[in-house]
């Protein structure tokens, strides 16, 4: 009996690491099964490392939060009321319907008199909207109660889109006769009838200034309308197949446009001059919407994803799977966090534009890659400084992750920050060779020139700052508080390339450089000479760390690989294998117990200091992870990331917490076919 139950747990373990590896080879284009997959190992088979990485991995991923059902047909459009409270969807079921933002359910249907609905829009007050459809009508509607309140007629033909201006006064329509019409919002008078597109007119657009708008039509043109003169002010040209969606930018600078030529192209709101030209999906655009900040643009597609951009160069933020046919519609909510989308699967969904995993916090403001995350020293760590490439250094409130003081912008690329022992100063370099030491108002005390310095750390009694060069060198200032220039004392020298970390060991008489010249440096700084060098990795050292005895120092290296090093011989103890690419970040814990890594690969790993065994994956960013530390009760850790954000995590993760989490974000369950592939049984 024993033995027979021995051989079903070893079954069921590696049941549970094969579906749980294909669930990590779903996470990026099919994120809901991965999910599932990762719930049916993690809950039906045994919960090994493989099926709980393959959990925190999913919900990393899973930008889904709510699916909206009730329509029975394509739904066409969608539009995020501005107070943010309700959804509206227009259906060719013949029926518009309002939900609740935030619980998905259906508070009211508008029905049509069973015409196909094509386009909605929001009044500016969220208390009307006006829907168009396959007659020749716009319906204004009451949002609180669901009822007509007058139809705007005039139309030649049947309609296609419908758009509030932003001061409420008007609503314009398109139609499939090529006339564009706008009416009185408060009379529901016909005012203006513009002319001159050569085909079927579909997406229409205002300007934040309610003076112009922007139509798009299948004669391959965009057009920019001044509704004073009803004329034509700019044509919108470039695109080799129909423009059905258009959006101008909220800062009212640009229009961008989405085409049946599989593109997206942003234009010059005031000269008509094409901006961007971006690619990425594979079939028609339909439609497309700026963030309420207008640094990103969204895109739907038959597809079937969602792209996501920065509207300045046009780099992938995401992209969102999920809809199992065309995605029509798409906007954003107004807080700039979450997207809607719509689609010919009969379903809308929510979407949060960065998703939540297994970490306590995001730290979400950078536009750029993170590349470093420093905990402030005193106390528990009550302030979080980061530093990215988009020239800025933000500080956060550790305990909320909300940002606290101002935004320091640098005018280039911040490589590294660091807290001074008494959290009284920053240091911070960035990649114009400035050094700058402030205090965390930023208020620039010192500002040294020179080199590019990659790297900056304090020495554990404050009075010291040491760098490091590209030019390969380390240099220690002198800083004490009060000083009013920052003076070096001393230039230590052997690296052959770029110093890419540096730490000071605890009782600030040791210092560790590591460099791009694939070695650790060890040096005794009351004499300025070197220890020893530690060599053995295969590429790039690109961080280092001491043990709290101060006897030991580990590295991450661009070779996949961290080591654990003996100081006294310099002699290489053992190799951390199990990375799946560039390890960049290393943190020993305060209590000497465990070794944090970060890498390439995307996860956040702990290590027994003892045994040198990985112990757990604990945390999965989007992109690579630039770097770690441990906060000083050693209970979480804080990583920075390409994907932009900072994230601080708990080291035990509740793993029974992330299961129930991963089951509010599925809308279905593996299907008979999907079980028996993964050698699941039929029913759980």
């Amino acid at each position: 009996m024993e033995s027979s139950q021995r051989h079903d747990r070893a079954f069921l373990r590696r049941v549970s690491d094969n579906v749980g590896r294909r669930a990590l080879d779903a996470v990026e284009q099919h994120p809901e099964q991965a999910l599932l997959l990762a719930l049916s190992a993690v809950g039906e088979c045994a919960s090994t490392p493989t099926a709980r990485r393959a959990l925190i991995t999913a919900l990393a991923f899973s930008h889904l939060r709510t699916q909206l059902d009730g329509h029975t047909d394509t739904v066409r459009h969608i539009a995020w009321s501005p107070d943010g409270r309700v959804l509206a969807t227009a259906s060719r079921d013949g029926t518009a319907r309002l939900f609740d933002a935030r619980s998905g359910r259906c508070t009211h249907v508008l029905p049509c008199e069973g015409v196909m609905v094509e386009g909605v829009s929001w009044s500016p007050d969220s208390a009307r909207l006006a829907t168009v459809g396959r007659d020749r009508v716009v319906r204004v509607w009451d949002a609180d109660s669901g009822q007509p309140l007058r139809l705007l007629t005039g139309a030649g033909d049947i309609g296609r889109q419908v758009a509030w201006s932003p001061d409420g006064r008007w609503i314009a329509g398109t139609f499939r006769d090529h006339t564009v019409r706008v009416w009185n919002a408060a009379e529901g008078t016909l005012a203006h009838e513009l002319h001159g597109h050569g085909d079927d007119i579909w997406g229409v657009t205002w300007s934040p200034d309610s003076t112009r708008l922007a139509t798009a039509s299948h004669d391959q043109t965009a057009r920019v309308w001044d509704l004073a003169t009803s004329t034509t002010v700019t044509t919108l040209t470039g695109h080799t197949d129909f423009v059905e969606g258009i959006a101008w930018s909220p800062d009212g600078q640009r229009i961008a446009t989405g085409s049946g030529d599989h593109t997206v192209r942003i234009f010059d709101a005031a000269t008509g001059e094409q901006r961007l030209l971006v690619r990425g999906h594979t079939d028609y655009v339909w439609n497309i919407a700026w963030s309420p900040d207008s640094q990103y643009l969204v895109s739907a597609s038959s597809d079937r994803t969602v792209r996501v951009i920065d509207a300045q160069d046009a780099k992938v933020i995401t992209v969102l799977r999920g809809h199992t046919d065309t995605v029509w519609g798409v906007t954003w909510s107004p807080t700039g966090n979450q997207l809607a989308t719509s689609s010919t699967d009969t379903t809308a969904r929510i979407w949060d534009l960065r998703p939540r995993g297994a970490e306590h916090l995001v730290l979400d403001g950078h536009c750029s890659p993170v590349n470093q995350a420093a905990w402030s020293r005193t106390g528990t760590g009550t302030r979080i400084a980061t530093a990215s490439d988009d020239t800025t250094v933000r500080l956060w409130n550790a305990a909320t992750g909300s940002p606290t003081g101002p935004v320091a912008e640098h005018g280039d690329r911040v490589w590294s920050v660091s807290w001074s022992p008494l959290d009284d100063r920053l240091a911070i370099s960035t990649n114009d060779g400035t050094l700058r030491v402030l205090d965390p108002a930023h208020a620039t005390e010192l500002v040294r020139q020179g080199p590019v310095v990659e790297c900056t750390a304090w020495s554990p009694d404050g009075t010291r700052i040491a760098t490091g060069d590209h030019d390969g060198a380390v240099q220690i200032w002198s800083a004490p508080a009060g000083s009013t220039t920052l003076a070096p004392t001393t230039t230590l020298t052997g690296h052959q390339d770029w110093i890419s970390r540096i730490a000071w060991s605890p009782s600030g008489q040791l210092l560790a450089s590591a460099s791009d010249d694939r070695t650790c440096r060890l040096w005794n700084i009351a004499d300025s000479q070197q220890l020893t060098v530690l060599r053995g990795h295969d590429n790039y050292v690109d961080d280092v760390t001491w043990s709290p005895e101060e006897t030991r120092v580990a590295t991450a290296s661009g070779d996949w690989t961290a080591a654990v090093w003996d100081v006294a011989t310099g002699r290489r103890l053992d190799i951390l294998k199990g990375h799946e690419g560039r390890v960049r970040g290393i943190a020993w814990s305060p209590d000497g117990r465990h070794i944090a890594t970060v890498s390439d690969d995307r996860t956040v790993r702990l290590w027994s200091a003892m045994t040198f065994e990985e112990t757990e994956i604990v945390g999965v960013h989007q992109d690579k992870v630039s770097s770690v530390a441990w906060s000083p009760d050693g209970t979480h850790l804080l990583t920075a990331s390409y994907d932009g954000t900072a994230r601080i995590w708990p080291t035990v993760p509740d793993f029974d917490r992330l299961e129930a989490t991963a089951r509010g974000r599925v809308f279905h369950t593996l299907s008979d076919e999907e079980r028996r592939l993964h050698m699941l049984p039929l029913t759980p």
